[in-house]
């Protein structure tokens, strides 16, 4: 049967197994030889990220961080940019899908270092994320992440060079190789006919529109209660996101009726249980966890023709009735009871796309050497554990980039999309679809994904409406009575009312222009909190004098052309309006 018989199927996988906790040098990990601890203002931080986020333009406001470590000071110029996610990517909780909040995903420079990048979040005025200097790149993250003790220090930041065991972290795989004999032993399991390899394949057409890979992650109750927000799981996955990546899937709690549920399963029947889930309408998907398998940090069927596995295999039925998905992975952020660091997880997730869509392991004479010489070092998919740090630890060899072409050009216009394409099962309702509730076969009002096509997102019969539609269609896939409401009011728009006629929660009206918004700081304008309180005064803002956090938090202003001080004004308790 399936489940007795997993070791026939080719799962790939990374191992560690060269280091364990234990080793008091490392302190606080055993994948840090050197870090430092941080403690700047995280409330003055997080006033200024509300600021930002309530700004007109808020990917013109410039958030400022500085800190000093490593004998330097880090000054950070951060400003808001989800590039990283694509214009349609979806949350999806127990509670349902919504477009995510990213305002609190940043990129930005190093003030006065040319070339200099840093990107990453800010919560609750913490950034974590990563520093690129001339110098090297540094690694800022929560402590908490690491121990639960009390310190002086809320985050720490470490070079890439002391980040031990960077690259590669696998030690070996759970199967590293597919022998003939089980190549056969898996059509049989799977009733599948012995196909070409695709050297053997003639040559065809490949439709270039096609250029997206629709990846979706699955981040489970355990990832979750580690990082305790949906917030806070957005922001580590940002760090190895790769557009198209379109929904992202957060169980928030328990269900003890979910096969996945159980602590104690071993990474391959958990990327079995998780492959008997129907994925076929993405390119990708894989099961992010928090689970200890004592060195095996990530798993993935190995990309191969047909639905054996790995990019764009659809659901298959096997001979013993079962059916499954192998365009399927899984990566565990733990090892020997310790959290990974996040270089660890993002390459460990990078290794194993490589597998999914076709690279084996770099070996063998015409492989296996890659990077040895010339100091740039091993490739990404090098199978053994390293300890350097070097150019090359991220990216493809020249052959893993060979099988990933010969895969792709067999494959890729079997699932790859068109961008901006309607995609049944992302939870957006678009051009075409009458409804969209992913893959819940469960929903009262509207046909899952799952369905044949023609049948796939439709309302199902007798239903008016379905709450993937709009906030006014109620659970029971009626109408939602006139004037109930559906957003809330703020401070420059009016509240949202339903009207009982149609799903869709009406656009807002504009408070009054010049009504006062953002704790005092700024006024309306069209239902924007768009320009600073001094003209409301028609006056112009300014540059508010001195250096002291007492004075940053002044909103200046001055008349046009005249910088004489007027007269002091104060708003509510929070801002000091200063005329000059």
């Amino acid at each position: 049967v399936f489940l007795s018989t997993i070791n026939v199927f080719e799962v790939l996988g990374f191992r560690c197994d060269s280091l364990k906790w234990g080793n008091s040098k490392y302190d606080i990990s055993p994948y840090l030889k050197h870090y430092e601890g941080l403690s700047y203002d995280r409330d003055d931080i997080h006033k200024r990220h509300l600021r930002a986020r309530r700004a007109t333009h808020a990917q013109e406001y410039t958030l400022r961080l500085d800190f000093t470590a490593f004998h330097r000071t880090f000054r950070l110029h951060l400003r808001h940019n989800s590039a990283a996610f694509c214009q349609n990517f979806t949350v999806i909780t127990e509670n349902g899908s919504t477009s995510a909040d990213l305002s609190y995903i940043y990129s930005g420079t190093i003030e006065g270092e040319r070339g200099s990048t840093c990107h990453g979040s800010v919560l609750q005025g913490q950034f974590e994320g990563t520093i690129q200097t001339g110098n090297g790149t540094y690694h800022v993250e929560s402590l908490h992440r690491y121990t639960s003790h009390k310190t002086d220090h809320h985050s720490i930041i470490y070079r890439e060079d002391d980040d031990n065991l960077v690259t590669n972290i696998a030690g070996y795989d759970v199967i590293q190789t597919i022998s003939p004999l089980q190549s056969v032993l898996l059509c049989l399991l799977m009733q599948c006919h012995p196909q070409e390899g695709p050297a053997s394949r003639l040559k065809r057409t490949v439709d270039e529109s096609k250029t997206s890979c629709l990846l979706h992650l699955h981040a489970d109750h355990r990832y979750y209660k580690k990082f305790k927000s949906v917030e806070a799981v957005v922001a580590q996955i940002s760090d190895a996101a790769i557009c198209p990546f379109v929904v992202l899937q957060v169980m928030t709690e328990e269900d003890k009726n979910d096969p996945l549920s159980p602590l104690y399963i071993g990474p391959e029947k958990l990327l079995t249980l998780y492959s008997e889930n129907n994925w076929g309408n993405f390119c990708l998907s894989y099961l992010l966890t928090n689970r200890d398998y004592s060195g095996v940090l990530g798993l993935a069927w190995e990309g191969r023709a047909g639905n054996s596995g790995g990019v764009c295999s659809e659901l298959t039925t096997l001979s013993n009735g079962q059916t499954a998905t192998l365009n399927t992975g899984l990566v565990t952020i733990q090892n020997y009871g310790q959290l990974l660091p996040s270089r660890h997880i993002q390459l460990t997730l990078a290794h194993e796309l490589g597998h999914s869509l076709g690279s084996p392991h770099d070996e063998g004479s015409n492989c296996g050497n890659l990077g040895s010489t010339g100091g740039k070092g091993r490739y990404l998919m090098f199978p053994h554990a390293t300890d350097e740090v070097r150019e090359n630890n991220d990216k493809f060899s020249p052959c893993s980039i060979r099988h990933i072409s010969k895969l792709l050009q067999l494959k890729k216009d079997e699932c790859f999309v068109v961008s901006d394409q309607p995609i049944c099962g992302n939870h957006i309702v678009e051009e075409g679809e009458e409804c969209d509730v992913g893959h819940n076969d469960a929903d009262l009002c509207c046909f899952s994904a799952k369905q044949p096509v023609g049948v796939q997102c439709r309302l199902k019969t007798g239903k008016v409406c379905s709450p993937s539609q709009g906030l006014c269609c109620s659970q029971e896939c009626e109408f939602k009575p006139s004037g109930e409401t559906c957003d809330e009011a703020t401070d420059c728009q009016r509240a949202s009312v339903c009207s009982g006629l149609s799903p869709l929660c009406p656009e807002p009206s504009a408070k009054e222009n010049l009504t006062v918004c953002s704790e005092g700081a700024r006024v309306c304008l069209n239902g924007v909190c768009a320009e600073s309180v001094c003209v409301k005064h028609q006056l112009q803002q300014c540059d508010c004098p001195g250096e002291s956090m007492k004075e940053k938090c002044h909103v200046c202003c001055q008349q046009p052309g005249n910088h004489r001080p007027v007269c002091p004004l104060q708003l509510r308790n929070v801002f000091t309006l200063i005329l000059y």
